[in-house]
């Protein structure tokens, strides 16, 4: 039974591994299809001025996601060395 608990473990293991290999890809081709950084905060600007109601606004806001980013990115950065 440990047997097949250790393989599920590792096949778990495998999958993550994976999954974390292709969003580091996505994470690279969207790097650089990114728009220069100023056109984007202008768009974020006139984004942020419509009036949403409150439940189509996001529960999550583009400093989290980029905290995120950073740390998926940190997270490959040690992985390789």
């Amino acid at each position: 039974m440990e047997h097949n608990e250790e393989g599920q473990r590792n096949s778990a293991a495998e999958e993550f591994q994976k999954s974390l290999d292709e969003l580091q890809l996505l994470l690279e081709e969207s790097q650089t299809e990114e728009q220069p950084e100023k056109e984007l905060e202008k768009e974020l600007e006139v984004d942020n001025t419509k009036a949403k109601p409150a439940e189509e606004s996001p529960k999550f806001n583009l400093a989290e996601w980029e905290d995120a980013v950073a740390d998926i990115e940190q997270y490959f950065e040690s992985k390789e060395k």
